[in-house]
């Protein structure tokens, strides 16, 4: 999906606050860590140190470096801020440059740095998805249009990531935006979807932009406020008796980012579920807590019900009753 240029972007929403969580029903319930892994079980003793890794290949070490400056050139040949073409290429890849998405209603898989669909790569005369020296370039020369057609940065990152087809429908009236595009365009620009197109051709002030290497750190660093939403969404206590289990990991911030990751890739299935936060004490691993995102569900056949359309768009997820109190 792709998007195209204009003026900046507004700042990031402030860190949502802490909040205590829920302790799960059972220290030995095993987790999912998110991401699409399949459920694990509950953490073992901690294994030996690993083995340091082997030399870096040639060239290897400075990867990001070149990805980073072949963004910087690609966002400057077609008059794009470097920090709107940079958040669109980390929201759809994490700069990696190998990457396949989830397969679509129509079979298709997004392609490469810039997630093309092998469609859109074709019209845009993208031979190879995967090689960032073509797909960077295409991808801001598409964002480029797509801002020139709809007026404003943030009109094209909805554009680039839903299609134009379904943001002209969205405008006019006949159709909305999944939840995946609204928190996509939330992410990159730190503004609503809505907001940008109330707001027609008119943006917010530019801000000072960060070289290369600095804005690749600070993406690396700074919250993402779809996370930030999620973290004043989330149920701080486990209401329902069962619960679809999505996500887990000893950092509370690791776990809600692995379900904000699944919540954005499954959001035609999970949109209008808010999940639980709940943390276990495993006591062959001392006193850290192990926190575990849930959906919950009223019965167990509801929760098999949801985890089984999860299970059939391409995630992995584990049914687990909550414990009651």
């Amino acid at each position: 999906m792709l998007l195209a240029a204009a003026p900046a972007l507004a700042q990031q929403t402030e860190n949502a606050p802490p909040a205590p969580v829920a302790p799960a029903d059972n220290t030995d319930t095993p987790p999912v860590t998110g991401n699409d892994a399949a459920p694990a079980a509950p953490p073992a003793e901690p294994p030996p140190p690993p083995a340091p890794p082997p030399p870096a290949r040639a060239g290897g070490a400075d990867l990001r470096e070149s990805v980073c400056m072949m963004i910087e050139s690609a966002a400057r040949a077609q008059n794009l801020p470097l920090e709107f073409f940079a958040r669109v290429i980390w929201q759809e890849s994490r700069f990696q440059p190998n990457i396949v998405g989830p397969r679509t209603r129509s079979g298709e898989r997004a392609q490469g740095i810039a997630q093309f669909m092998p469609r859109t790569a074709a019209e845009r005369g993208l031979f190879d998805p995967f090689d960032p020296v073509q797909a960077l370039p295409k991808s801001a020369e598409f964002l480029r249009e797509l801002a020139n057609q709809f007026g404003n940065l943030g009109l094209a990152a909805a554009a680039y990531n839903a299609g134009p087809g379904r943001l002209r429908e969205f405008l006019s009236g006949h159709r909305g935006l999944p939840a995946e595009t609204r928190n996509y365009v939330l992410a990159i620009t730190g503004i609503s979807v809505d907001e940008w197109a109330r707001s027609g051709k008119r943006e917010p002030e530019r801000v000072i932009k960060p070289g290369c290497g600095e804005l690749m750190a600070l993406l690396h660093r700074a919250p993402n406020p779809f996370v930030q939403k999620l973290e004043e969404r989330v149920n701080l206590v486990a209401v329902a008796p069962w619960g679809v289990q999505l996500a887990a990991g000893f950092s509370r911030e690791h776990a809600l980012s692995n379900y904000a990751t699944l919540a954005k890739r499954y959001g035609e299935i999970l949109t209008g579920r808010d999940p639980s936060l709940l943390s276990s004490i495993f006591r062959t691993r001392g006193t850290r807590p192990f926190y575990q995102v849930r959906v919950g569900a009223d019965t167990r056949a509801s929760a098999e019900t949801l985890c089984g359309s999860i299970r059939r768009a391409g995630g992995a997820c584990i049914v687990l009753r909550n414990r009651a109190g």
